[in-house]
């Protein structure tokens, strides 16, 4: 008798719901401040299938806002997003070793897509659908060396066509760690980027990224990360008033340009409940709607638990976005979450948001043609957020 050949998954399926009631006193920020009420309904599944070796995941999801009040007036009231994601992992000798494939589709509002992304609020209808192919590989390839790869395509386009510019986003990045003792690490990544526009030039953007660092834990209560290098950008039939093009013509323009970009992480454990980060970066690239943009940053959190069900958070941020203007806005804001039961959970915030006046005229990018400010004078908002999040195991492990 012969043994036959069998295949079996350990299946996991989950799934969320949350619903979110947001009062806001400017919600797009406008020069004129209006009060609006959002409601957000937001749901989430998740499929896992494991085997000793790999792992299939599968999940989808889909949000629905829904704004009422004076503030909206002039701006679209209703915003959809949804989006599918497939996965496929195959696992090594150890935890660091692995090769994965991924896959997925998203569509969301145009409108939303901006407001997100931009903080700016165009009366727009129509969708903006993302298509992404991606694959890595993790090795480790001596007992302190570890070498990422990983490569990227994302394909953005419009319904209807009208709505905005297409282009393609392709991008390989290749990282390499070496571990120097138990608790600093060296870290050097190379990135190259291709951005191909379907306008009327056929614009192409190239960045290169070079960046070293390295990481350390510098005690059990704190750690630090940074890494900084350079990026370079070469527009090909460019037509960019921005910092990243040149000058404005009605004929295809070259150019290029060489600025510096980096990130560093703070964090730092004051008691064993609470928790400070200080994040600041500084990063050139494209923004949802495939607008160039130098965006600095600086970020401070603390967190604390009050006690195994209540949470405290507080954080406060500033950043700078550059384009064809300059935008910077500031920001600070307070969380209370409370776990009700196992599976269900609360929370309550509060954030102030403030943008300063923006210098320069030009609110459209040339590239894309979508706007890059919602206005150029200063504007204050007031927003208080009350959630509700119900979390449940519809399949547990080991079915």
């Amino acid at each position: 008798m012969a043994p036959s050949v069998a295949l079996a998954f350990d299946w996991l399926i989950k799934a969320s719901e949350s619903q979110t009631v947001e009062l806001n006193s400017n919600q797009f920020l406008r020069n004129s401040p209006a009060g609006s009420v959002g409601s957000y309904t937001t749901l989430n599944a998740d499929a896992q299938a494991r085997t000793p070796t790999s792992l299939f995941n599968f999940s989808g999801d889909g949000t629905y806002k829904k704004y009422w009040g004076p503030g909206v007036a002039g701006t679209a009231s209703e915003f959809l997003n949804y989006g599918f994601r497939a996965r496929y992992e195959l696992k090594g000798k150890n935890r660091f070793d692995r090769e994965y494939v991924e896959a997925s589709w998203r569509q969301q509002s145009t409108a939303l897509a901006l407001l997100n992304d931009l903080g700016v609020a165009v009366p727009t209808s129509g969708f903006i659908d993302r298509l992404t192919a991606s694959g890595g590989i993790d090795r480790s390839i001596t007992a302190i060396d570890t070498l990422s790869l990983f490569a990227t395509s994302i394909r953005t386009s419009y319904e209807p066509s009208s709505g905005g510019t297409p282009f393609t986003d392709t991008l390989a990045r290749g990282n390499w760690r070496r571990s120097l003792s138990s608790v600093t690490a060296i870290n050097l990544s190379s990135e190259y980027e291709l951005l191909e526009y379907g306008n009327a030039f056929n614009t192409q953007v190239q960045i290169f990224r070079e960046q070293a660092g390295f990481d350390t834990t510098l005690s059990p209560v704190l750690s630090f990360r940074v890494n900084a290098g350079v990026a370079y950008l070469v527009t090909d039939r460019g037509v960019s008033s921005s910092a990243f093009g040149g000058a404005t013509s009605a004929t295809p323009v070259s150019s290029s340009v060489l600025d510096w970009i980096g990130d560093a992480v703070l964090t730092y454990r004051m008691l064993k409940s609470t928790t400070l980060a200080i994040t600041a970066s500084q990063s050139v690239g494209p923004s949802i709607v495939g607008s160039l943009f130098k965006r600095d940053s600086i970020t401070a959190s603390l967190s604390h638990s009050l006690n195994s069900r209540s949470t405290v958070s507080f954080a406060a941020s500033g950043n700078r976005q550059i384009s064809s203007t300059t935008t910077d806005f500031a920001s600070a804001s307070a969380t209370y979450s409370y776990s009700l039961t196992r599976e269900w959970g609360t929370s309550l915030t509060y954030r102030y948001l403030h943008r300063f006046a923006s210098t320069g005229t030009t609110i459209f990018d040339p590239i894309t043609g979508t706007p890059t400010v919602s206005g150029t004078g200063p504007a204050d908002s007031h927003s208080l957020m009350f959630v509700v999040t119900h979390n449940w195991t519809v399949l547990p492990s080991g079915n």
